[in-house]
């Protein structure tokens, strides 16, 4: 069976990984000339905390198993659904499976001089190199998400000024609420970045090169822009082959990853995902979720029945030594949306905050501690209801034999 997948990040690779130990022929179309690579490994290589061939993965293991190539450089411009064949470069491959994990692109607000050098966007190891060869000392950053906030980060280690500009009222606002979000940016200002909240940017000025910015409140002088206004799926060569797009902008799969189109399959940050917790498609652009969607796929192409569960949110970051982490929503993304209730619990080192919807558990934010986040993530899963965790937890006989309610009982 001759399996093409296109793209060689995390969820081609894996979905390639499962096909060739099924003596399947493999061949990975890689529109990047670099072998597989960790793009969570980014932000350390930006700050020079770790050396740029460790971002990149299963070289040896690559090397070493039958069937799979990988062709780099090599931009697929059309799939002829009716042969089954990826056409690149004037060159015709065909397939009898294809897997479609062509990942997310970053957004470029449409905010006037975006053109001008010295502004970039953080998605791609060429990306970073860019960044790496500029000469830079002072960097806006528009967007304060996790990259915003870990490129942030990492600039500020390499010694460069940073001013990280959010439009909303708080920064990482999809993942915490307010309160943990300020005790965040309050570390962010002690470690010497400069946080601005409400704060739009209409202006990146200069000639050529960029020498500032203008928001809607005052100029900024800066010599650098990082674009960290979010992703969107990479679909057009996915529509142009007549592949269902849904309301989100990513490709719509059933739960084996098939697409509308017979033997096509899509996986990754390209495709629409269910989220366990509302149980409604959403755009969830993260490695664990991209990990499981390309397993499934390549499971189900070599005839192996395998189903995709869904999602729920899970990330972290390091900030300067304090660990930070959220799982699943917050409680304002369910604001007039039925009774939300946050368990708020404070020590000396660390904090947490559950969240609690209609009596179920949907999501949790952590700072300072964060090695027991498992344990909420399968809670959320679990569709664990507060009330039955209260009852099990007043009768000690019933919480030796439920482990998890066991550890669930120290954070409520």
């Amino acid at each position: 069976m001759h399996i093409v997948v296109i793209g060689n990040g995390v969820a081609g690779n894996n979905a390639a990984s499962i096909a060739g130990k099924f003596n399947c022929e493999v061949a990975i179309l890689s529109e990047e000339a670099f072998p597989e690579y960790s793009a969570c490994a980014l932000p350390y290589y930006l700050s020079g905390e770790i050396a740029r061939q460790r971002i990149f993965l299963n070289q040896d293991k690559r090397s070493s198993e039958d069937g799979i190539r990988t062709i780099f450089g090599k931009k697929v411009e059309r799939i002829h659904v009716e042969n089954q064949e990826v056409v690149f470069e004037g060159e015709g491959l065909h397939y009898d499976k294809l897997i479609i994990a062509t990942g997310a692109e970053a957004i470029i607000p449409g905010i006037a001089g975006v053109d001008k050098a010295g502004v970039f966007t953080f998605k791609t190891l060429a990306d970073v190199d860019k960044i790496l060869a500029y000469d830079k000392r002072t960097v806006a950053i528009i967007g304060s998400g996790f990259i915003g906030v870990e490129v942030g980060i990492a600039l500020k280690k390499g010694g460069c000024e940073v001013i990280l500009i959010e439009v909303l009222d708080r920064i990482l606002p999809r993942a915490f609420d307010r309160k943990p979000s300020d005790i965040i940016r309050t570390i962010l200002s002690e470690h010497g970045i400069e946080v601005l909240t409400e704060e739009r940017v209409v202006h990146i000025l200069g000639g050529r090169q960029v020498e500032g910015i203008e928001t809607e409140n005052r100029k900024i002088r800066c010599d650098t822009v990082i674009l960290s206004t979010g992703m969107r799926p990479r679909v057009d060569l996915a529509r142009s082959a007549g592949i269902e797009i849904g309301e989100l902008g990513g490709i719509v799969t059933n739960e084996h990853m098939l697409t509308n189109i017979e033997n096509i399959y899509a996986c990754g940050d390209c495709v629409e995902s269910r989220d366990a917790v509302t149980d409604k498609n959403s755009l969830q652009l993260l490695w664990p979720n991209a990990v499981s969607q390309g397993r499934t796929a390549g499971y189900n192409c070599i005839g192996i029945h395998s189903k995709y569960r869904g999602f729920v949110n899970i990330v972290g970051v390091d900030v300067f030594g304090t660990h930070v982490a959220s799982i699943g929503h917050t409680g304002a993304a369910f604001e007039g949306a039925g009774h939300i209730q946050v368990i708020e619990k404070a020590y000396a080192k660390h904090s947490h905050w559950i969240i609690v919807k209609d009596g179920a558990i949907v999501g949790a934010q952590f700072i300072g501690k964060t090695k027991d986040a498992g344990v909420i993530s399968q809670a959320i899963w679990k569709r664990t209801c507060l009330e039955g965790i209260e009852e099990i937890a007043s009768r000690q006989k019933l919480l030796a034999i439920n482990p998890l309610f066991t550890a669930l009982e120290r954070y409520l």
